[in-house]
């Protein structure tokens, strides 16, 4: 976790929200520190992180493993909030992740909008069904075989696709902002462009009342992931964030000698 404890004194005791932040396959919660900008960009903004350790769940409730999705909805909310005075609120809590958390943000930020008020993808797996039709069969019943059985097949409940379509019927004001970023050379090994487009293409059609997507040269990498968490806070509070923040990268140095 992170507590924007940085801040003035009287402001430190009231953070203006809380951004649960979900890793990659293969990763873990503290990649997010060690690999962004995170803590200080939650500084900029009083934020608090919460940076779980989910393994390789897709954040879900696994075939064969833990049930993550539980303890990241019902679970972990009680536990910290007896622990720590949280934003409360729809409005004050977000989600975001990259590659499979990417997936993972949309999967519960989409499905639980009475939780969460905005939720961001960053390069995310987020056409699982397009990854279920890969050749290799032994690396698909390694990454999915835990997750969703031997069957190997997505549930209903588990794709963006048919979550995207029950989210657009909902009032606008009851619909998260969704962000997706890609980067337009990540296609190797995953297809994440294709599963960008893909999942696009179905937001777009069911007319999602509060949905962005951001586009450029990147691949699946830590740079990407760092500039996309700009763009989703900046989305999130409607705040002007990232441009100060690309005025601060585009900055000249002044040399003194």
């Amino acid at each position: 976790m992170y507590f924007p404890s940085d801040q003035p004194a009287d402001e430190a005791s009231r953070p203006r929200a809380v951004l649960t932040l979900l890793h990659g396959y293969g990763g873990c919660g503290q990649d997010w520190f060690e690999q962004t900008s995170a803590a200080r960009y939650a500084g900029d903004n009083g934020l608090v992180l919460i940076a779980p350790d989910c393994g390789n769940s897709f954040y879900h409730n696994m075939m064969y493993g833990g049930a993550y999705r539980t303890f990241l909805i019902e679970e972990l909310p009680v536990l910290l909030n007896s622990m720590f005075r949280l934003p409360k609120g729809r409005s004050r809590n977000f989600i975001a992740g990259l590659s499979m958390g990417g997936y993972g943000a949309l999967y519960l930020g989409m499905s639980r909008p009475d939780i969460y008020g905005a939720c961001a993808s960053f390069s995310g797996a987020v056409d699982l069904n397009m990854m279920l039709r890969s050749d290799d069969i032994t690396g698909l019943r390694e990454t999915f075989g835990p997750v969703f059985g031997e069957t190997l097949a997505l549930p209903r409940t588990s794709d963006l696709h048919e979550i995207a379509k029950k989210v657009a019927v909902l009032p606008p004001e009851k619909q998260p902002r969704i962000l997706m970023t890609n980067g337009l050379q990540d296609i190797e090994p995953y297809q994440i462009v294709a599963q960008n487009d893909a999942l696009h293409q179905t937001m777009r059609r069911v007319r999602m009342a509060h949905y962005r997507r951001l586009q450029w040269n990147g691949v699946h990498e830590w740079n990407f992931w760092d500039r996309s968490l700009v763009y989703a806070i900046d989305y999130f509070l409607n705040n002007g964030y990232a441009a100060q923040k690309l005025g601060d990268w585009r900055s000249a140095a002044v040399s003194n000698y």
